[in-house]
């Protein structure tokens, strides 16, 4: 029976013993699928099955209010909208990355945040647009940029985030909310000297077009950078053009595959991005 009254406001369930715990968004008796429940995790991965552990955890304050606010997702995508909570692994990535950037000096020359490795499956698009979202509402953060490492990529991103944004007018399917697409490199130079906290999603090329014009003069902002597939995209002289060009903002990566020592000959994702932040492998 689907719920009712004051109880049709719920939006996560809990299932418990004393042994065993799962947690899922709420949703109707029509969609549900227990596959969508899941364990909670430690910061290691370790699942949490006694109940008082999950109590302590999950169920305490501030963290109850954070995993019913910033950690659920109103996903608005055609013929699929439904409520979506975060696994504990994106939740921890995402509270990493918006702490680190809380405290991020501006008036460095390049701060590197750090990476996250999460495996190719795990959500990525989610986790990347929570971190993206949740930074455009940092105080020290004037522009959140994600970049995707094809072209081609910019629109199908946008989609998912304007899917996934709160703001989005999804009738319309409007360039109203907070997502920004940027059709060419001239678009992108505008989003960037527009006002607002708008998230744009970008491609490396433009960027790399933009930043290796003569005439170009960057707004001085302060800019968090995510970049999506950093291992792919990161590792030659147009990256490194792009990192210097914009002078003191904020870089992480999201990667399934990074790059170690032993995996490659030129940078590692470390040496691009900063430490790793989280791993789920």
């Amino acid at each position: 029976k689907q719920y009712s009254g004051i109880y049709s406001t719920t939006q996560i369930l809990v299932a418990m013993t004393q042994n065993n715990v799962k947690y899922m968004a709420n949703t109707t008796s029509e969609m549900f699928n227990k596959d969508f429940a899941f364990h909670w995790q430690r910061w290691d991965n370790s699942i949490v099955r006694s109940w008082k552990d999950f109590a302590d955890q999950f169920l305490s304050i501030p963290m109850a209010h954070q995993m019913s606010t910033n950690y659920m997702i109103l996903d608005g995508t055609s013929n699929r909208q439904s409520l979506k909570v975060m696994r504990p692994y994106q939740v921890y990535a995402t509270q990493k990355i918006i702490n680190k950037l809380k405290h991020v000096d501006f008036d460095n020359a390049i701060n590197k945040v750090g990476y996250v490795w999460h495996t190719t499956g795990s959500g990525k698009t989610i986790t990347s647009f929570k971190s993206a979202w949740l930074a455009s509402r940092l105080p020290n953060v004037d522009k959140v940029i994600f970049v995707v490492d094809r072209i081609q990529l910019t629109k199908q991103t946008s989609e998912s985030y304007r899917a996934y944004d709160p703001e989005a007018d999804m009738t319309m399917f409007s360039r109203l909310g907070s997502i920004a697409d940027t059709e060419n490199t001239n678009d992108l130079n505008r989003q960037l000297k527009s006002k607002g906290r708008n998230i744009i999603v970008t491609s490396v090329q433009k960027l790399n077009t933009l930043v290796s014009r003569k005439s170009v003069k960057l707004p001085d902002k302060n800019y968090g950078f995510i970049v999506d597939e950093a291992h792919r995209s990161t590792g030659g002289e147009s990256f490194d053009l792009i990192q210097k060009a914009f002078k003191g903002a904020a870089w992480v990566g999201y990667t399934g595959t990074p790059m170690f020592d032993d995996t490659t000959s030129g940078l590692r994702t470390k040496d691009i991005f900063g430490p790793l932040l989280h791993a789920y492998t």
